[in-house]
């Protein structure tokens, strides 16, 4: 069974271009477990696709200028599922770890951080009480 990501309500979305839109929204769906959630433009051809936290933009020219992009930060409630089924298409997680700590008197929070097909640098968050 595919990977099902449990999105928390408080994401934001950040969008990112990207040269491949059928790949990206292939990775996004299949690997990560996001639902698409609605798309602009031909429903043939779309030149943007709407995900939880993510906004996929067809992006025809270089994108190397993409570059000011650090990161995507996704707050989930499913942290070991999405980094099995990373692992399983063969994505490696930065440092090759998740990172895991509890801040004095905060919650425990885990984090992991990975590149998308497009090179695009995604944490997932995942807090706990």
């Amino acid at each position: 069974m595919a990977v099902k990501a449990q999105i928390r309500p408080e994401n934001n979305h950040t969008a990112m271009r990207v040269a491949d839109l059928e790949a990206a929204v292939k990775f996004y769906t299949e690997v990560v477990g996001l639902d698409v959630q609605r798309a602009n433009g031909d429903p043939n051809r779309p030149s943007a696709v709407f995900l939880p936290g993510i906004q996929l933009v067809r992006y025809e020219g270089d994108v190397s200028n993409k570059g000011v992009l650090d990161h995507i930060g996704l707050s989930i409630g499913n942290m070991d599922e999405i980094v099995e089924s990373l692992r399983a298409a063969g994505v490696e997680l930065e440092n090759n770890r998740v990172n895991d700590a509890t801040r004095p008197g905060g919650p425990r929070v885990r984090t992991a951080f990975f590149r998308d097909p497009e090179g695009n640098r995604i944490e997932l968050v995942e807090r706990g009480s």
